[in-house]
């Protein structure tokens, strides 16, 4: 890493507005937002640059502007596909919001026309402790929740939900999650959290990379920087329950569709308060004209034990769903117990059977 200044233009007057450059080196995110930052305090944030093209480049020079700033950049080669870091370290001494754009120049550049990515802040006298705030404590991090749901998701859809995280340490941060499933991308603000800062984890949830309808859970961790070691305190669960293709209420044969009946939509657990083990029962009944069909029978959580005693029910006809629960299994749950039952009754394509405890 070899130390440069960097230019930081003002505030933008039409530049973000420009033709933005097809360059080789390309920003990873065109925007960074550093969230607040300390009045007269040094921090760091990291920006990344991949090399698009097809041949080896190298950062050849940066252009100075700010006193307020410097940067370490990747030196030497970058090879296609490889990416490159520019870590800018602020001195604030201006009170309030800044929108700054970053430009570097590569050795190949012909044209002398900079790569750009635009970051901004705030910076303030004091950054509040919002710990309580965040109940849930991850390694040396707090978040606001533990548990990301999408719910009723058709396919195709691209869905977000955030979680918004504190850096409670008098460290400097990079939170990443980590271990990703290919249907989950995360997007950090700010990329580096300075001491008893705030910051938001964005999911963003890609249903076309789902393989089946019905329950997709995993679970992704909440690292301080990308060596942290993944542990349970740092898990977060995220659940996306994908629905099959909804039947058209001007189908011809919806009239003849299947017709779901359930005796009650829960499963009543509070006996255990009392009991160690504990039994549940819920009838099924088909009130349609064709065959009903079961066709996923799925827990959001462990530490439940469920049986149907037929997956496909004539009309007139019943079956019954049975539940078990320990009470030690239960009290361990981080999230509400609930069972969810995909059918092929129109009316009644996902069904949640809430597990009260």
């Amino acid at each position: 890493m070899t130390k440069v200044r960097i230019v930081l233009v003002g505030i933008l007057a039409g530049v973000v507005g420009a033709k933005a450059l097809a360059q080789d080196l390309t920003p990873i995110y065109k925007e960074v937002d550093c969230g607040e930052m300390l009045f007269n305090r040094p921090a760091t944030y990291v920006v990344e640059f991949k090399n698009t093209s097809a041949q080896n480049i190298e950062i050849k020079d940066v252009d100075t502007g700010c006193g307020c700033t410097t940067a370490n950049f990747t030196q030497g080669m970058i090879q296609p596909n490889a990416t490159a870091q520019v870590a800018l370290t602020f001195d604030a001494k201006q009170l309030g919001h800044f929108d700054r754009v970053v430009r570097i120049y590569t050795k190949d550049n012909r044209e002398g026309v900079p790569s750009e990515v635009l970051v901004k802040g705030v910076v303030v006298t004091k950054i509040v402790n919002y710990s309580g705030e965040y109940p849930c404590k991850m390694g040396s991090l707090l978040a606001d929740n533990d548990n990301i749901e999408f719910d009723d998701v058709n396919k195709g859809q691209k869905l977000t939900q955030e979680i918004h995280i504190m850096n409670p340490s008098a460290q400097n941060a990079t939170p990443v999650v980590l271990r990703l499933p290919a249907y989950l991308t995360a997007e950090i603000t700010p990329k580096v959290l300075g001491p008893k800062q705030k910051g938001t984890v964005k999911l963003t949830l890609h249903s076309n990379k789902l393989r089946d309808y019905g329950l997709n859970q995993t679970t992704v961790y909440l690292g301080k920087n990308s060596s942290d070691k993944v542990t349970p305190e740092k898990a977060i669960t995220v659940s996306a329950v994908l629905l099959p293709q909804a039947v058209s209420k001007d189908d011809v044969n919806r009239p003849y569709a299947p017709r779901l009946e359930m005796s009650r939509n829960h499963i009543d657990m509070t006996p255990l308060a009392k009991k160690s083990k504990y039994k549940d029962e819920v009838t099924l009944t088909n009130k349609g004209r064709t065959t009903l069909d079961i066709q996923k029978l799925q827990l959001f959580t462990t530490g439940v034990q469920v049986s149907l005693d037929k997956q496909k029910i004539e009309p007139g006809e019943t079956a019954k769903l049975l539940v078990t629960c320990k009470a030690k299994d239960l009290k361990k749950l981080r999230v509400r117990p609930r069972l969810l039952m995909i059918t092929n009754d129109p009316n009644n394509q996902k069904v949640i059977l809430e597990i009260k405890k």
